[in-house]
């Protein structure tokens, strides 16, 4: 029984773990990042940075980059303890997308806009057949951008705690 207990904690914490580097991969951070949230996530008690890096076999710079960036996301919680840090991970989705929103999205929409005026003002020195090819597109993308400017401070409401 003890045996089979152990094997599929493991085969949990695995899973957790494939599933959050996927994920990690899909928002297009490193594989790592999610592997040591996945880590986190499977398990009751908090890590210790050298736990988490013989777990998930991983660097001790690897680790540490991926701990400080999920911890200013939000995603974890670091604990101080008498030898040096323990890290959790926050189990409520709020912070992990409000924390994406903040650091990852929010900043890319705010330098869009002067993208995307730069792009308006090269279209004057196309040629004239394709000028109006190149407006339609950037109309295009200005509408999506300002959609998205529009709904993610919305979506970043939805999202903060009451």
């Amino acid at each position: 029984m003890v045996a089979s207990t152990h094997t599929a904690q493991t085969a949990l914490q695995k899973e957790l773990v494939a599933i959050f580097s996927d994920l990690a991969e899909l928002f297009g951070n490193p594989r790592s990042y999610g592997a040591i949230y996945g880590l986190l996530f499977a398990e009751e008690s908090p890590l210790s940075m050298d736990e988490i890096i013989q777990r998930i076999a991983i660097s001790k710079g690897t680790a540490s980059q991926g701990l400080r960036h999920l911890e200013d996301l939000g995603a974890i919680v670091r604990k101080k303890d008498g030898r040096g840090h323990l890290y959790a991970a926050r189990l409520e989705i709020r912070p992990l997308v409000a924390g994406f929103l903040n650091k990852r999205l929010l900043p890319g929409l705010s330098g869009g806009r002067a993208r995307l005026k730069s792009l308006a003002e090269l279209v004057p020195e196309l040629p004239p057949a394709a000028q109006p090819g190149a407006r339609l597109r950037i109309q295009r993308i200005t509408k999506w951008h300002n959609r998205a400017a529009t709904l993610l401070p919305f979506a970043e409401k939805l999202l903060q705690k009451d």
